[in-house]
């Protein structure tokens, strides 16, 4: 390999490490699971890969959210920020004489931009 090889090799590195570290610690939290045969094996490897291409697309998305955001202690929105807001939107069951259906609670500015950021709404 020449230099710019041994570099764009390290970089991509970099990329994969970081994946692992995301699976295992900083945001997706899996934790080893011991199975009992080689196909819940296979799920389980099939689910953890999934739910980090989840993220990264996500990520993808919000980056214009990310970019505009400040800079260390100043930074409003992380990934973990991001998922924690958007869990605040609620479904409940309401009963009314007898009817009962579900209503979402009405998102905020900032969940509603999150939303429209993802596709979810627009």
């Amino acid at each position: 390999m020449n230099t710019v090889e041994v570099v764009n090799a390290c970089k991509s590195l970099t990329f994969v490490e970081r994946a692992f570290r995301n699976l295992k610690t900083v945001q997706l939290e899996i934790r080893p699971v011991y199975h009992k045969n080689d196909d819940r094996i296979r799920s389980h490897a099939f689910l953890c890969m999934l739910a980090y291409y989840l993220q990264w697309h996500m990520e993808q998305r919000l980056a214009p959210l990310f970019k505009d955001d400040g800079a260390g202690e100043n930074r409003r929105w992380t990934f973990r920020g991001v998922i924690d807001c958007v869990a605040q939107i609620t479904r409940n069951k309401v009963r009314v004489k007898g009817a009962e259906f579900y209503q979402n609670s009405a998102p905020t500015e900032a969940q509603e931009q999150i939303l429209c950021m993802l596709a979810v709404i627009m």
